[in-house]
């Protein structure tokens, strides 16, 4: 799928030009590369340009620091690291400065990154991944994670990534390479411990496997095999940092192991085995990180992260490596206090953490905006307050990567405008960046994310699950009961979503708009359908009932179309591979359908007295 500027982006650009005289050298590659998309040209403003600008660069003694001075056709940038000179080229590119009044920003932020999934189905393409580093760039971001649990090559191991699309070695480098030019360092983001479910379950790692997804501690093939991990990551990325992962082990130690050595304390086999694999990383000259949240489970007694009754032991607290640094998930709480009282946690632990955020990308057809401002705004707050140097946003792809991602940088631009600013970031600037740096509007993209809360009071609004099956419509009865009313009410939410996104589906610059009007359609057909079936099968009215088959063929027809869209926005961000998974469900409903009809069709005859996946009532709450 080619992609384009939208008409706005293009008015709203002026060109920059910039001159090897006045531009340190740490910037000279990456404007080179950002001109290359961008108007962004080397040498002086030539005769006649009309709205070019003559860019200076000086570096700032103040960390942190963006500022823009304009006069007339010129502008000096002075920034205090090279993240912040790429976002002032963003905020010039989008019109920002005016002539005459200085544009000033600041960050605390020492780090100010993402981290994308690459393991729940969706690898993106390595072309694709070049475009985010050059608009993660331009909003201010120097960091990114790649979160890798298998889906890379590994020597001599073929089931790494089988089937999987996995990055290759050439292509690691080759991102790697690409994110240095723009001043973007490249973390590795594996997993050491847990979350390999997709790799133990082959036959030819049942020497390293303790349970289905939890590698066995002690066992010298395992490490091994993690020592394999950190050679190949050390010839691909040029980072000395590396996250090793090794969250949510919560049945670490529970299968083979203890069938080999009995019961042993989760505290000590889970420091046990970070001691080890610290010592590979110091080997192979890496500055390890893992996620923090199994020391604070393992001290809760009902395995909570966010326990404020867990109790980390002293003796634990000081067998935990010196070296290794401790990364803080949360991306759940709305509430600045809490973000603060769990750093404090982390620097009692003798740790400085890490932040990690989180712009709400998994479990959605579309970046959800609510719940990331209500939640990573806060946490940003909180991160300012107490002065923490870096910190990164999480956009997870769990339960099979079905968001278009893309729609993930309007989550990404508010972000970045809440970490330079003291402010909540204003919606007008935030269109002129957006326009100027993503090719699309903020404003539709907000919009769309209304896919995940289009119906207001009913329960406090649903979440909207295409996979569920049609005819037990399971997630959505135990939302907000067994009431034909709610759905009414839904599909009237979504085709009033749809009527609004229709205007704006040419936007597909960056998300594609035009998918998220498809897809708020084919909801509203859906749970029309479902309301007047639920309806007229709780009236006992057999021959209303029986005449719904004819609205199945128009569902069908609308769910048909979802998923032609998403092959087209899968195939043009991801490599192929997982794109099957999504189809298999396509295929369910698609069969349910049909069996709904062949159903309605007995139901309507009298043939049978009853359809079981309609007696279910509610589920009690």
């Amino acid at each position: 799928m080619v992609r384009a500027k939208t008409k706005q982006a293009k008015k709203q650009q002026t060109k920059l030009f910039w001159e090897t005289k006045t531009t340190p050298a740490e910037l000279r590659g990456m404007l080179g590369e950002l001109g290359r998309t961008y108007p962004i040209a080397k040498g002086p403003v030539p005769t006649g340009a009309g709205t070019g600008l003559q860019v200076a660069f000086e570096k700032a003694d103040e960390p942190g620091t963006l500022e823009c001075a304009r006069r007339g056709a010129g502008v000096t940038v002075r920034y205090g690291a090279t993240a912040q000179a790429a976002r002032a080229v963003g905020a010039l590119l989008s019109g920002l400065v005016g002539s005459g009044r200085p544009y000033r920003e600041s960050t605390p932020f020492e780090s100010f990154g993402i981290m994308l999934d690459c393991s729940r189905n969706a690898v993106m393409k390595v072309d694709h991944f070049k475009r985010w580093l050059r608009q993660l760039a331009l909003l201010g971001y120097d960091t990114v994670m790649l979160y890798t649990e298998d889906t890379y090559e590994l020597p001599g191991e073929p089931y790494f990534g089988y089937q999987r699309g996995p990055y290759s070695a050439a292509e690691l480098k080759e991102v790697d390479a690409y994110a240095a030019e723009l001043n973007i360092e490249v973390i590795p983001c594996i997993q050491t411990l847990g979350h390999l479910a997709n790799l133990l379950r082959h036959g030819a790692y049942s020497d390293v496997k303790d349970t289905s997804s939890v590698m066995l501690v002690g066992e010298k093939k395992t490490y091994e095999l993690i020592e394999k991990m950190l050679v190949h990551w050390r010839k691909v990325c040029r980072t000395d940092r590396m996250h090793l992962g090794m969250d949510e082990t919560h049945d670490l130690g529970r299968g083979r192991y203890m069938d080999l050595n009995g019961y042993r304390d989760g505290f000590e086999l889970f420091n046990q085995h970070l001691a080890k694999v610290v010592q590979l990383c110091k080997k192979h000259g890496y500055d390890p990180m893992i996620w923090s949240d199994m020391y604070f489970r393992l001290g809760s007694k009902n395995g909570d992260y966010y326990d404020a009754k867990s109790k980390i032991p002293p003796a634990v607290v000081k067998k935990i490596p010196r070296a290794a640094e401790l990364v803080y998930w949360d991306y759940y709480h709305a509430d600045a206090a809490f973000y603060s009282d769990w750093i404090e946690r982390h620097r009692k632990m003798g740790k400085e953490p890490i932040m990690g955020s989180g712009i709400w990308t998994w479990s959605r057809y579309w970046y959800d905006h609510r719940i990331t401002t209500r939640t990573a705004g806060p946490c940003i707050e909180a991160c300012r307050q107490a002065q923490v140097k870096e910190i990164f946003f999480t956009q997870w792809g769990d339960n099979g990567a079905y968001c278009d991602h893309d729609s993930a940088f309007a989550g990404m631009a508010w972000c970045a405008d809440r970490a330079y600013s003291d402010d909540e970031p204003g919606a007008a600037q935030l269109e002129k960046r957006f326009a100027a740096v993503c090719g699309g509007s903020w404003k539709s993209h907000i919009l769309a994310s209304d896919l995940h809360e289009a119906v207001q009071g009913i329960d406090g609004g649903i979440q909207p699950d295409m996979w569920d099956d049609p005819i037990f419509e399971t997630k959505f009865r135990q939302q907000c009961g067994d009431r034909p009313a709610a759905m009414a009410k839904a599909a009237a939410g979504y085709a009033a979503l749809a009527r609004k996104l229709k205007g704006k589906a040419t936007d597909r610059a960056t998300g594609d708009l035009n998918h998220a009007y498809i897809t708020a359609r084919a909801f509203a057909s859906r749970y029309d359908l479902s309301a007047r079936l639920l309806a007229a099968y709780r009236k006992k009215d057999r021959a209303g009932a029986a005449r719904l088959r004819r609205k199945i063929a128009g569902v069908s027809a609308d769910i048909r179309a979802m998923e032609e869209s998403f092959r087209g926005m899968w195939l043009s961000h991801n490599k192929p591979e997982g794109l099957e998974t999504i189809q298999a469900r396509f295929g369910m409903l698609e069969a349910r359908y049909r069996e709904l009809d062949r159903r309605l069709a007995e139901y309507g005859k009298g043939e049978v007295k009853t359809i079981a996946e309609l007696e279910y009532g509610a589920p009690p709450k």
